[in-house]
């Protein structure tokens, strides 16, 4: 007579882990032992590794029931096999079917696995709009940031087409805001706070953490290189600009190239080199962060870079740090540098052009006012390139025509003429939902390549009433909502004045397919 025989191994469920073994055998005489450890890095709690040893070679398969099911499996045929489960439900005895294929036959079994409930400060979800035969295959993941009284509590989420979260990454141990949440090349997470970049797999397992010079504060943006290196958006301890007679020490003006594998920087670009640092048109936040950069493109065509400058606009650098253009309404531009004295900027403003490749009108080209078919990205965020060569990017619209009267934000498509410095939209959404999708600050745009979708991600939606951000998939062929959801945030300091760290953001957004779920397995040769 054959049993199977659960030997718990610690009979305390907590929100860390819980292990336990399952013996079996059936009649094909297949023998096998089940270990189960949930949350084995401790940081990712809806993951579990299984070790499964086995009498007979076996390659096997996971799948994580339900309506939403996510498999995973192992490389090859062994005898000691670790397999991670991603995609458990929280709160819920969770079913897990494992499949051991052999020489000969086939064993299926259902294992159980016991999650918690999701922090009480997480997010509602709730699915406005589903059509699955149009959309990106995948779930969605979530770059958010939790208010923790000035700070943040820093723990990216994905959920699935039903608003389930089904995984999240607990990086609160950092005591600071970590990211943007992105999956690099090798199919790991990397998150950085203001001097330290880590590298994640999926399971929670550290895998890598650099730690950059004290000279250097690394905000809001890392960028994957071709190489694997990174482009870092920064701010230094040393830099100050000359504004109004005084010098103001200023921040997050720099990029630099980081070489991972020496955890060296090998090269520096100052911003205000190219740009007019008393230009003040649409600062709001205090003198020394003229620019406010927030996000970094690079264009492997000609090894130039896009940069994002919420106060500022988009500009396009070389490699070799020579301006290409600058994208921003035509007003109050004068010298680059630091001081004031270097060359002048106008020459490097892009002049807005219909489809016919009429310049607009110099109310349009200085942004008082705005076309029906253009307009300037107002405190952009998150410019990145088609497929096609032309820039995509969210415009929040904060002080648009510099008043607070056009308040809608949109994901907006420019395609660039660098030889006679004219640029005209080609694409746009958003604009006729006004404030439903306006959000003043962070937020996201991408292009989804096997649709061809463009994904739109309002973060921050009426933070003084049902604040909330919202998830949008969009078709071009015809601007129809294929996907939407809605975030509802739980802002814990409700009763503090709204600023950074007292309300809950969600900085981007982007789908993540279910082949980019799996984690690395490990099989053991015994």
């Amino acid at each position: 007579m054959c049993t199977k025989i659960p030997l718990l191994k610690n009979t305390l469920f907590t929100l860390i882990s819980f292990s336990f073994f399952l013996i079996g055998c059936n009649n094909s005489g297949l023998d096998y032992t089940i270990e189960t450890d949930v949350n084995p890095n401790k940081i990712s709690p809806l993951t579990a590794m299984l070790h499964i040893k086995t009498d007979k070679p076996c390659s096997i398969s996971v799948k994580v029931l339900g309506d939403i099911p996510v498999e995973q499996s192992s490389e090859g045929f062994n005898t000691d096999t670790k397999v991670s489960v991603l995609g458990l439900y929280p709160n819920k005895l969770n079913k897990v079917e494992v499949t051991l294929d052999y020489e000969g036959g086939q064993q299926v079994d259902i294992i159980e696995i016991q999650t918690q409930q999701v922090p009480v400060f997480f997010p509602e979800i709730r699915v406005d709009k589903l059509d699955k035969e149009q959309m990106e295959p995948g779930m969605h993941a979530l770059d958010i940031h939790f208010a923790n009284f000035g700070k943040f509590r820093s723990a990216p989420i994905i959920f699935d087409d039903q608003g389930n979260i089904r995984w999240y990454l607990d990086v609160s141990f950092h005591g600071a805001m970590v990211g943007p949440f992105q999956k690099i090349k090798n199919g790991n997470i990397l998150v950085a706070g203001r001097r330290t970049i880590y590298e994640f797999d999926m399971m929670g397992k550290q895998i890598d953490k650099t730690l950059i010079s004290n000279n250097y504060g690394i905000h809001h943006d890392v960028l994957e290189l071709p190489n694997g290196d990174l482009l870092l958006c920064v701010g230094t301890r040393d830099a100050y600009i000359e504004k109004d007679g005084k010098t103001i020490l200023s921040d997050s003006d720099f990029m630099i190239h980081l070489d991972r594998k020496k955890s060296k920087v090998v090269k520096k670009w100052d911003l205000a080199k190219h740009l007019d640092v008393s230009r003040d048109d649409l600062n709001f936040f205090r003198g020394g962060d003229w620019l406010h950069m927030n996000a970094l493109e690079f264009d492997p065509r000609d090894s130039t870079i896009i940069v994002s400058g919420r106060n500022q606009g988009l500009l396009k650098v070389s490699w070799n740090d020579q301006l290409k253009w600058i994208m921003s309404p035509k007003q109050n531009w004068g010298k680059s540098g630091r001081k004031g004295k270097g060359y002048e900027t106008k020459p490097y403003l892009l002049t807005a052009v219909n489809n016919e490749g009429t310049p607009y009108s110099k109310d349009i080209q200085t942004g008082h006012k705005s076309a029906d078919d253009f307009d300037f990205p107002w405190g952009p965020h998150a410019p990145s390139l088609l497929p096609n060569g032309n820039i995509i990017v969210f415009d929040n619209g904060p002080f648009r025509n510099y008043n607070n009267e056009n308040n809608y934000s949109r994901a907006v498509e420019y395609e660039v003429n660098e030889a006679d410095k004219t640029f005209k939209q080609v694409w746009q959404y958003g604009k006729n939902r006004g404030v439903e999708l306006f959000s003043t600050i962070v937020s996201d745009v991408d292009y989804l390549p096997k649709t061809k979708n463009i994904l739109m991600t309002s973060g921050f939606v009426s933070p003084k009433d049902n604040h909330r951000a919202k998830v949008v998939e969009v078709s071009t062929k015809d601007n129809t909502e294929v996907f939407e959801a809605t975030i509802f945030f739980k802002s814990t300091n409700k009763g503090s004045k709204p600023g950074w760290g007292q309300t809950d953001i969600l900085y981007r957004s982007e789908t993540v397919s279910y082949t980019h779920l799996r984690a690395h397995e490990t099989s053991l040769h015994l």
